[in-house]
């Protein structure tokens, strides 16, 4: 190898000498300062390896055609000096021989690769941010036993939950659909919103509507109730394989347990009087009829003896207190009853 080493090609390829030309920071200007100092006899190497990457990594710069020769001298260096053939020609087609070429080549290669290399690692991370971000946060707002809540959703449709309910929903929803999943009982009024189906996810049973106002019953886990009162909505069920359209009026029930749908009439203000404060029972059973008063009023019930016949209650109660809706109740079923605070008991005996 010639006396005097091949200093530029080893800096080219050295990437803490590569980073400090790039990206210069206090902790790297002291080391190849000190560096500097310390081999004074290869700073012109330095200064001339820090041309080429500026010319390769930055806007080209002017750099003399004697000092281009320099340094590539010094990068092309072979053991024997008499073997390099190095011509600088104004009105030739190349100023490097073939072999010359191959090495500024492989330089030129390598650093074009690493920053491929970096973009591409750049581009990932920056789709993984993306698909982190553009998740939304789910939301839930759930009520009591004994309470009622009116809201909006973030498209603007309007949602009313009875007592011990939740509606689960997204903070912002996407582009090609507006879904929600209720449980309990939950009356909507949805935004027109033509591009964006407005989807209630219950159980098994999933109502799609573009803007329209319903009522989903959805406290028995086995049993849904679909109640239509403007527009138009579709009903499907993946377990059942089956979809179903309600016009104004109709309400479907689908029963779980056999996947069986049927449809028929409703009455508004059995269906939807509870937005109001109306209570309203329709041959009611005796199980029933303590299920909606507790969680109605939030109470807790304790029945003594059993009812002598089997309950068919009938009945409607706008905004009235629990004593005088037990009153009532007392005066047909033939029971007595003692309310303290949260706690009531009826007795049969």
């Amino acid at each position: 190898m010639d006396k005097k080493e091949d200093i530029a090609l080893l800096l080219l390829t050295n990437p803490e000498f590569v980073k400090w030309v790039k990206e210069p920071t206090e902790e790297l200007d002291i080391y190849w300062n000190n560096w500097m100092q310390a081999h004074s006899e290869k700073v012109m190497d330095v200064k001339e390896a820090r041309e080429i990457l500026l010319g390769l990594i930055g806007p080209a710069n002017n750099v003399a055609g004697e000092v281009k020769s320099r340094v590539l001298q010094n990068i092309l260096a072979h053991e024997d000096a008499n073997e390099i053939n190095f011509h600088v020609r104004r009105d030739a087609h190349s100023w490097l021989t073939i072999k010359q070429w191959y090495k500024v080549a492989v330089i030129l290669v390598l650093t074009s690769f690493m920053g491929y290399l970096l973009s591409q690692f750049a581009t990932a991370e920056s789709k993984d941010k993306e698909a982190l971000v553009s998740e939304p946060e789910m939301l839930t707002k759930a009520t009591h036993f004994g309470e009622k809540l009116n809201f909006k959703l973030p498209d603007g449709s309007s949602v009313w939950l009875n007592s011990g309910s939740q509606l689960t929903f997204p903070e912002t929803f996407d582009s090609l659909e507006r879904k929600v999943y209720l449980l309990g009982e939950g009356y909507f009024e949805v935004k027109k919103d033509s591009s964006r189906a407005f989807k209630v996810v219950s159980g098994n049973i999933e109502t799609a509507a573009l803007g329209t106002s319903f009522n989903i019953d959805f406290f028995n886990p086995n049993e849904v109730f679909v109640s239509l009162l403007t527009g138009r909505v579709e009903i499907h069920s993946d377990s059942a394989n089956q979809s179903y359209f309600l016009d104004p009026g109709e309400q479907l029930q689908y029963k779980q347990a056999d996947n069986h749908f049927n449809i028929t009439t409703f009455s508004d203000a059995e269906t939807i009087g509870w937005r109001e404060g109306l209570l309203v029972f329709e041959n009611a059973a005796f199980k029933e009829v303590i299920a909606v008063l507790e969680r109605w009023y939030g109470v807790e019930i304790k029945v003594t003896g059993k009812p002598k016949k089997p309950w068919a209650l009938s009945g409607k109660y706008f905004n009235q207190t629990l004593d005088l809706v037990l009153d009532r109740m007392s005066f047909i079923e033939y029971f007595k009853y003692e309310i303290n605070e949260k706690k009531i008991h009826l007795n049969f005996n």
